[in-house]
């Protein structure tokens, strides 16, 4: 019989289904090497299998409901975080209009005072939703449509990660759960929190990034995974700190299942394949680390330079919020805030699908033939059973040996943990090795598909499966849209600080704030129709006039101004609090020094030779920034720079970057030499 015939008959559809080679994609010489090629060989390997694969257009069509509510006019207001998502937002533009293009200090913060929140929180979901705003959309629909790109995406890249362990089928019912547990629903349309539905989108990724570096170590498995934690850190700074422990638990877990029991007894030898195995998950944790550098090092460094118990103290405080048991399965549904008890307002239940295909995944997990991936579902399995337990109140003893336990704030924050990993072991239900998900998987690896994917144990049709997660989700896609109330909006500078007044949120003070505000002499001006041009607190200035200030030039991270006395040991204070980062610079007045400004010459033309760096120094009770001036006519500038550990964490970042494109380059040359 000629090889023809008894060829495999997969291997011509897997073969049609291939993204194309190199010598197909440019007719130069393969031996040479073109950056444009380069670019359109690496977008064709990720986007021409998606484009081939119906399911992955079938969970993006199925996944289209759950961004129903974002379409109609209007918005959830009264959603927890849902102010927070849109001032956050606002805040972050206007330092962007200032041409600070990347943001640390929030000017409009307590009461106009300002705090450095975009230092320690993470900006991804900010520059996403910018990029909308900057394209034309207003504030407020520019957050809905980041909100409707997050649950969608989110589904897209957990049927990725699936497909690449089980099949596309089995990567169809895990997206379909995953953006339909009842979690991420509450995420998106009760809590309103931006970054955490962000998130959803990279733990996927982060997941796939790591199993791929740990079973078939390569170097673009480990560029992509590096970004895909990079691009975590970047959006939920909690989100990264919740999973960071959890990817370490799981890389050792199949690390330490792939070493044979002979080789425990060659205690060198062991330690020596057990190392090397360890180099590539370790090099995607320092390589993610490092291109979030720019973000985590400041924010962990200086997180000790702001009021945290403001964060961790009061309703925020760790130890009342846990879920009862019963809770995790209760259909309730609701809008209100999380209260001590097990009468929250709000759901917190699993939801039926999952928590049935959980159960059932019990049953096929320990019969799929795929070592590796088997492993990785006990260990999903065991994860959602064990963060399951750390809500529930019982847990309260192992909380206190948790690092974590006060920032995680609320022990039903957990559950953003549960939702990926009970989605996975769900997508099991309907694993097949029939050789209809294996072209999908050749498409992504060179080894043998039947190494990856398990022997066929479907206990229900998917179709009937894709309609019960809808189904048993369905009550629950509903937003309270409504217009907003005085203290809320619209979105403007005075709305912000009644919002802040009514809510005592976004009222974040540094760790030299001894008092915190109630409201403001800068948000009365607002109020009363006026706009904040300066923050110079005037009221403490000399009666006698013996001091004149005069502010030039203001935005959110700098003022300049004129200045001017002839006495001795004068000061000029700010309505800022300080934090690092302040500096102030005393500038030589080049005009006529008759204490007043010569319009004719004009206030910038005077500006002369830097004379002198003040130390400034703080007022006791609220903080805020004091700068002695000299004697004599000169001008004053504050500005808001990065220290030290600021620029260490660019430069970290900018490297890392450097490295990762040296590195992509890298690889398609030596792809380029093999053709």
């Amino acid at each position: 019989m000629s090889n023809k015939a008894t060829a495999d008959p997969f291997d011509r559809l897997r073969a049609s289904r291939r993204p194309p080679t190199a010598e197909q994609l440019s007719p130069r010489p393969a031996s040479t090497f073109y950056p444009l090629s380069s670019i359109h060989y690496l977008l064709s390997t990720i986007f021409y299998p998606l484009s081939s694969d119906s399911y992955l257009w079938l969970t993006l069509l199925l996944s289209l409901p759950v961004i129903g509510p974002l379409l109609q006019p209007g918005y959830f207001w009264g959603a927890h975080d849902a102010r927070h998502s849109v001032y956050f937002l606002y805040q972050f533009d206007k330092a962007i209009q200032d041409g600070v293009w990347y943001p640390r200090w929030a000017p409009d913060f307590a009461f106009g005072h300002g705090y450095p929140f975009f230092n320690i929180y993470g900006p991804l979901s900010s520059y996403l939703g910018e990029i909308f705003h900057l394209a034309g959309l207003d504030i407020v629909n520019s957050v809905k449509v980041v909100f409707g790109l997050s649950a969608l995406l989110s589904g897209l890249t957990m049927f990725l990660f699936v497909r690449r362990l089980l099949g596309s089928a089995p990567g169809l019912i895990a997206a379909l759960t995953y953006v339909y547990i009842p979690y991420h629903l509450f995420d998106l349309y009760v809590r309103a929190a931006l970054a955490e539905s962000v998130g959803f989108v990279f733990v996927p990724l982060v997941l796939w990034g790591f199993y791929e570096a740990v079973t078939r170590p390569r170097l673009t498995a480990v560029l992509w995974a590096a970004m895909a934690y990079a691009g975590l850190m970047f959006t939920s700074n909690l989100l990264a700190l919740l999973f960071t422990p959890i990817l370490g638990l799981y890389v050792a877990f199949i690390l330490l299942g792939n070493q044979r029991i002979s080789e425990w007894r060659m205690a060198n030898l062991h330690a020596l394949r057990l190392l090397a195995a360890s180099l590539p998950p370790a090099l995607v944790l320092l390589l993610g680390l490092g291109l979030s550098a720019v973000f985590w090092l400041p924010a962990f460094l200086e997180y000790r330079y702001v009021r945290v118990d403001q964060w961790v103290g009061g309703r925020f405080a760790f130890g009342d919020d846990f879920v009862d048991f019963f809770q995790l399965f209760s259909p309730r549904w609701g809008f209100g805030a999380s209260i001590p008890g097990p009468d929250d307002e709000a759901g917190f239940q699993i939801g039926l699908a999952a928590t049935v295909l959980f159960i059932l995944s019990f049953l096929i997990v320990p019969k799929l033939t795929a070592l590796q991936v088997r492993r990785s579902l006990y260990f999903f399995q065991f994860m959602t059973l064990l963060v399951l337990f750390l809500t529930i109140p019982v847990s309260y003893p192992v909380w206190k040996f948790l690092p974590l336990s006060t920032f995680a704030q609320f022990p039903w924050r957990l559950l953003v943990v549960v939702a990926p990993f009970i989605s996975v072991a769900a997508g099991a239900i309907v694993a097949k090795n029939n050789g209809q998900w294996s072209t999908v998987n050749n498409q992504l690896s060179t080894s043998d598909s039947c190494l990856l994917l398990p022997t066929s144990y479907s206990l229900l049709p998917t179709p009937l499966l894709c309609a019960l997660i809808l189904l048993s989700s369905y009550p629950y896609l509903q937003a309270q849209v409504r217009d907003p109330a005085p203290t809320e909006g619209p979105v403007s500078q005075a709305a912000l600080f009644r919002f802040q007044q009514s809510s005592d949120e976004m009222t974040g003070q540094t760790a030299w704030v001894q008092r915190i505000p109630a409201w403001s002499a800068l948000a009365e001006q607002v109020e009363r129709g006026g706009e904040i041009t300066s923050k110079v607190n005037y009221t403490v200035l000399p009666a006698d006039d013996s001091v004149g200030v005069y502010s030039m030039t203001m935005d959110s991270v700098h003022e300049l101004l004129w200045v001017g006395t002839q006495k001795e040991k004068q000061t000029v204070t700010f309505l800022i609090p300080y934090y690092p980062g302040w500096q102030a610079y005393i500038y030589e007045d080049l005009g006529p020094h008759d204490g007043n400004l010569d319009e004719e010459v004009g206030p910038v033309t005077r500006v002369g030779p830097l004379v002198d760096r003040p130390s400034i120094r703080t007022t006791p009770i609220e903080g805020w920034m004091v700068v002695p001036i000299p004697k004599g006519s000169h001008f004053l500038e504050i500005r808001f720079e990065d220290t030290p550990i600021r620029v260490i964490g660019r430069w970290i970042s900018f490297v890392s970057v450097l490295g990762v494109v040296g590195l992509f380059v890298f690889d398609r040359l030596v792809i380029t030499r093999k053709h």
